[in-house]
């Protein structure tokens, strides 16, 4: 769909794992970003600033609209705040990810390394998270692109039924986005056709800044989610290693303990890379939810409200996009949270501690004692979980 250059710095492929961070790929490169790549992050730079000032352009239009009306006519009042709001959140992301682009190019590049390091076991589970992470963002995607289909048609199938029953073509046309325009768009065919473009520019912007966002948020949470199942793993297979030696009578207890040493500090690498997620995302977690609750208190109001069908179609498919875009968040901040406790949980089941040294006993217990602290991904103000999302989603009357 869309085709990266190879960069100067380019990362080596990934022959154990088949479209390893693609989804990604590609809602980057369909607006001139190439996230794995340090020295040439915009690889085409009119794909990225057209449709962003394109966006940015209608932002003013369609906030001046919405005020406009909004002591007259609440319906066109929210009917024009659920979009702005998502074009206001994906500018924002854009930003955001320029002040931060160098950290997370180089987290992406870490992760790409560090999963070249597994062996054919380690591959497995990196897979599995990597399948996991491809059916969320493929569904992501789908939502995401028929909300801005529907955006796009609209209007077109609306004035399609009121020139059927005889009305004017032009006069009952729309532009995609409410807003206040500075010219008289149905004043005549070229007028609407520039608007109409304007707007699907736009639109194209606002589909892709959100998805290259979100969907790289996903593959991080489960890239991290799959270092520490990895980690789990080595820590059942020196336990089974251990009592075999121990069976046979060849034990090495110097061997033992330097194991241990290895998955500890494989362990803190782990957290380091949690960590990191997080300042990255935490800024851009906060500015996410402050505006889908503002997204989700309009298109709540909207879709009840009725109307035409075709504007309806596209409130609901709005409506799922925003809370698949917030399930994807709060989802992946409750994985983050359980598989670094699941640590804990894998070292106190795998080993007979009747049999290990008092020293094997004290580091693998200061693991664990640092495997019940959780690793977060927090809004500044809050912890991105399960219970968040259902708070946020949660009516106001129950």
């Amino acid at each position: 769909m869309f085709k990266i250059p190879r960069a100067p710095d380019a990362l080596p492929r990934q022959p154990s794992l088949r479209k390893f961070l693609y989804i990604q790929k590609i809602c980057f490169a369909g607006i001139g970003f190439d996230p794995t790549s340090v020295k040439r992050t915009i690889f085409s730079p009119w794909l990225t600033f057209i449709p962003l000032f394109s966006i940015l352009g209608l932002l003013a239009p369609m906030g001046v609209y919405a005020f406009k009306y909004i002591k007259i006519d609440l319906a066109k009042t929210t009917a024009a705040l659920s979009p702005f709001w998502q074009s206001l959140l994906s500018s924002v992301k854009f930003f955001v990810f320029m002040l931060n682009r160098k950290k997370i190019v180089e987290s992406v590049r870490k992760v790409w390394l560090w999963t070249l390091e597994a062996n054919e076991e380690e591959v497995e589970i990196i897979a599995e998270e990597n399948r996991y992470d491809a059916r969320i963002s493929k569904f992501y995607f789908t939502s995401v692109y028929v909300t801005g289909v529907l955006a796009v048609l609209a209007p077109l199938a609306i004035a399609s039924v009121y020139a059927w029953q005889g009305y004017g073509f032009l006069e009952s046309l729309d532009a995609p986005l409410k807003a206040e325009y500075f010219f008289n768009i149905r004043g005549s065919y070229a007028a609407y056709i520039f608007c109409y473009v304007w707007n699907c520019v736009g639109i194209y912007y606002v589909l892709h800044g959100a998805l290259s966002i979100d969907t790289l948020y996903s593959w991080f949470v489960h890239n991290i989610s799959a270092q520490f199942r990895i980690l789990n793993l080595r820590y059942r297979q020196l336990s089974e290693r251990t009592m075999m030696l121990r069976a046979i009578g060849e034990h090495n207890e110097e061997k033992f303990i330097a194991t241990i040493i290895e998955c500890v500090k494989y362990h803190r690498r782990i957290i380091q890379m949690a960590e990191r997620f997080n300042d990255v995302y935490k800024g851009l977690v906060f500015i996410k939810f402050l505006i889908s609750c503002l997204q989700l208190a309009c298109l709540s109001f909207q879709i009840p409200s009725g109307g035409e069908i075709a504007d309806l179609l596209f409130s609901l498919s709005f409506l799922i996009s925003v809370t698949t875009q917030l399930m994807l968040y709060c989802h992946g901040g409750q994985k983050i949270q359980d598989m670094s406790t699941s640590v804990s949980l894998a070292i106190y089941e795998h080993f007979q501690w009747h049999d290990l040294s008092v020293k094997s006993k004290k580091l693998l217990l200061l693991t664990m004692l640092r495997a019940q602290k959780p690793c977060y991904v927090r809004g500044i103000f809050f912890t991105t979980d399960l219970s968040l999302f259902v708070y946020t989603e949660l009516p106001d009357h129950l």
